[in-house]
């Protein structure tokens, strides 16, 4: 594992996902401004949701066929450029503009970021993808923080403030000696025993079957975080507290999807995601029907068991798929996003038909169909040996 490389990585996803997470913030201010309806600020976030994520696996496949690894550091500065300029943005159709670029850049970077960790993580890409993946989380809880920082504390023109940062990262990265940025998936090196494992067919069933799991994950995921204060406040909680307890489900899924990719470099992906799918329904209704501190510690614990398996469904479809490594991470990353924004929409027309009790158990119980899923997954021994790369 090639330990500088990976940690310019992880801060260049760290500040791209802070760059996005201060949008919220700044779309408070913009709806002031431009006096904006709630379907307009709805609009901003759904380009953001298309040009960031729905598109990752095209760009992925374009990393697997062209030399992109560009991509990584002006992905950075691009995205830091595109979200700086909303506080200079004279219209709402020039803040569409902006958004709608900025998430190029977002869905630039991720796959080919996510190939490089995979390509320097040498026998340890569980690992790899779990630290990569903490950056995105670490960027997202970063994001509202430096928002309120620049437009609350400098005003509207201090969002330009995300160059400094995305600057820096862009010239480092760009500069660094060495060619972690220009490997590829197959090396020209290889044996011809390399190359014919590399040519063998697309193993549909498996991926197929994580591809399910990671939208069932998705949908489970981003729907708590959108409803569980609501239900919470339901149950008599004070928003305030229910907020802090959503606070905490999130640390534990940081937190857990960091140890659980380390896990199953050791046990194997499948045991991973097999585990925490089982244990997740348990702890999500042990939470719904607690009152008092237990509630705390069950929050923390089913965010935990939920995303345990976040960075392990990346790095085993990047295993799937050894020749298309920019399409395996593009798919798996921009599936999680995009589909999880659907079910999200989803569940608010159930909460709407049955009612957010109801639905909060669905939510529940969904994972358990990953577990089924899990059966068809097929994945090969030699997956985890070492390579050349630790």
């Amino acid at each position: 594992m090639q330990k500088i490389p990976l940690l310019l990585i992880f801060l260049g996803h760290v500040w791209v996902d802070t760059s996005q997470g201060i949008l919220p913030v700044v779309l408070v201010k913009l709806k002031e401004l431009f006096s904006l309806n709630y379907f307009q600020v709805g609009l901003v976030m759904m380009v953001l949701n298309l040009t960031s994520s729905v598109i990752q696996p095209v760009f992925g496949y374009v990393s697997d066929h062209l030399c992109t690894g560009w991509f990584v550091p002006v992905g950075i500065l691009w995205t830091a450029l595109m979200i700086g300029l909303l506080g200079w943005a004279p219209s709402y159709p020039v803040v569409v503009l902006l958004v709608g670029f900025a998430g190029l850049g977002t869905a630039a970077f991720h796959p080919r970021a996510m190939m490089a960790v995979y390509l320097i993580s040498g026998s340890r890409r569980g690992l790899g993808a779990a630290i990569f993946t903490t950056g995105g989380n670490l960027g997202f809880a970063l994001g509202p923080i430096v928002g309120s920082l620049l437009v609350l504390g400098l005003g509207m023109h201090a969002t330009l403030g995300l160059l400094i940062p995305g600057l820096l990262l862009f010239l480092v990265i760009f500069f660094y000696p060495g060619d972690f940025l220009k490997r590829e998936a197959v090396r020209q090196d290889a044996s011809p025993g390399d190359l014919q494992e590399n040519v063998r067919p697309i193993p549909w069933k498996s991926l197929i079957a994580v591809c399910l799991i990671v939208t069932l994950r998705s949908w489970v995921y981003l729907s708590f975080i959108t409803y569980l204060p609501m239900f919470l406040q339901t149950q008599g909680v004070h928003l305030k507290t229910a907020s802090l307890m959503l606070t905490l489900f999130l640390v534990g899924g940081a937190a857990a999807g960091l140890y659980g990719g380390h896990l199953s470099d050791r046990v194997g992906r499948r045991g991973v995601i097999w585990v925490s799918h089982l244990i997740y329904p348990l702890l999500a209704s042990m939470m719904i029907l607690s009152k008092g501190p237990g509630q705390w510690i069950l929050a923390l614990t089913s965010g935990a068991a939920l995303l345990a398996s976040f960075s392990v469904t990346i790095v085993l479809t990047q295993e799937l798929l050894p020749r298309h490594l920019g399409l395996a991470s593009g798919l798996i990353l921009g599936l999680g996003f995009g589909t999880g924004g659907l079910g999200s929409a989803l569940s608010g027309y159930l909460a709407d038909k049955l009612g957010l009790y109801q639905t909060v158990w669905i939510l529940a119980f969904a994972p358990l169909l990953a577990v089924i899923l899990t059966a068809f997954i097929r994945t090969k021994p030699e997956i985890y040996q070492a390579s050349p790369a630790d």
